[in-house]
C-alpha cells in the first residue's frame, strides 16, 4: 500500500523551500508521496518535483475549480483552467489529477443542480479525460458535502457522474470527512464504488488527527479490504491552509496542534489498521 499526505499537513506555500521542508518530514515519517494542491497557475512544477525526488517521493494532484472557472457556468474556462492542470500533473509526475475538478468550492447555490447542469459537467470533463489519456494521467471525481457544493455529495452521485463522463480513465475518489456526514456509515458504500474507488483521502471527522474524532475507522478498512483496493491511501487534515480552502471549507480554527504530531500518530494508527485489514 502506498501510503502518502497532503502538502496543507505542513504548509499552504507550494513553494520549493516549504515543499522541501514537507518532503523530508515526509520521507522521515515513511510516507510514499505528498499530494500537491493545484490551486495557482504559477507554481514552480518542476523545481517542487525535483525537491520530491530529492527525497524519494512521488506526488499525486488535486483542484478546486476557481471561481472565474466554475462549472457549470464557464465550461470553456473550466475547460481550459483543467487542460492546464493536466500539464501541470504531468510536469509533477503526478499519474492523477482528482478531488473536485467538477466544482468551485464553498459556492453557496441558490437552487439544486439541474440535469442540464451536470449534462455541461459531463461533456467537459469527458472531453478532459480524453486529453488526460494522452498523457497517461487518471482523472478522479470526489463526492465532498453539501455545504462545499451542490454538484455531487455522495458516493452514487459520484458514480452516476462517473457513468456520465463514459471515460475508463476516471475513477471514484472517497474521503471519510464528507462520508461521515453524507452517508450513512462508510462500509457499504465504499463496497458500492468497487473497482471503480481509485483514491481515498483518510481524514478525521474534524479534519484533525485519524483516531482522535468520529470517523468509524475499522468499518473503513473493512470496505478497503472488500473490495480489493489498492490504491492511494492519502492522509489529509489542514494544518496549515490557503486563503482559498480556508474560506471554501470554512476553517477558521486550528484542527491539529502540529504537523509531526499528526503524521507520527495518525499515520501510524491508519498503517496499523490496514495491516490488521490485510491491505
Amino acid at each position: 500500500m502506498r501510503f502518502g499526505a497532503h502538502l496543507f499537513v505542513w504548509t499552504a506555500e507550494a513553494v520549493p523551500e516549504t515543499v522541501a521542508r514537507a518532503a523530508r518530514e515526509a520521507a522521515e515519517a515513511g510516507l510514499d508521496f505528498l499530494e500537491i494542491p493545484l490551486l495557482r497557475e504559477d507554481l514552480p512544477l518542476a523545481e517542487i518535483r525535483a525537491v520530491l525526488r530529492e527525497h524519494g517521493l512521488g506526488a499525486t494532484s488535486s483542484l478546486g475549480l476557481p471561481r472565474e472557472a466554475k462549472l457549470p457556468a464557464y465550461p470553456e474556462r473550466a475547460r481550459a483552467f483543467l487542460s492546464w492542470a493536466l500539464r501541470a500533473a504531468d510536469t509533477l509526475g503526478s499519474p492523477v489529477l482528482t478531488g473536485v475538478i467538477y466544482g468551485t468550492l464553498g459556492e453557496a447555490p441558490e437552487e439544486p443542480p439541474r440535469p442540464e447542469d451536470l449534462e455541461v459537467v459531463a461533456r467537459v470533463l469527458r472531453e478532459v479525460a480524453r486529453e488526460a489519456r494522452t498523457l497517461g494521467i487518471g482523472l478522479g471525481i470526489e463526492p465532498v458535502n453539501r455545504y462545499e457544493t451542490s454538484l455531487v455529495n455522495t458516493v452514487d452521485q459520484g458514480l452516476a457522474l462517473l457513468e456520465a463522463i463514459g471515460e475508463g480513465n476516471v475513477f471514484l475518489h472517497l474521503d471519510t470527512y464528507h462520508m461521515n456526514i453524507e452517508e450513512k456509515g462508510f462500509k457499504a458504500p465504499i463496497e458500492r464504488a468497487g473497482s471503480r474507488l481509485g483514491y481515498i483521502h483518510l481524514s478525521e471527522s474534524d479534519r484533525g488527527t485519524p483516531g482522535t474524532g468520529n470517523v468509524r475507522w475499522e468499518e473503513v478498512f473493512a470496505g478497503l479490504a472488500t473490495i480489493g483496493y489498492k490504491g492511494p491511501l492519502v492522509m489529509e487534515s489542514f494544518v496549515a491552509v490557503s486563503p482559498e480552502i480556508a474560506r471554501a471549507a470554512c476553517i477558521w480554527r486550528p484542527v491539529a496542534e502540529n504537523p509531526e504530531r499528526l503524521v507520527s500518530e495518525g499515520l501510524a494508527f491508519l498503517q496499523r489498521l490496514a495491516r490488521r485489514a490485510g491491505l
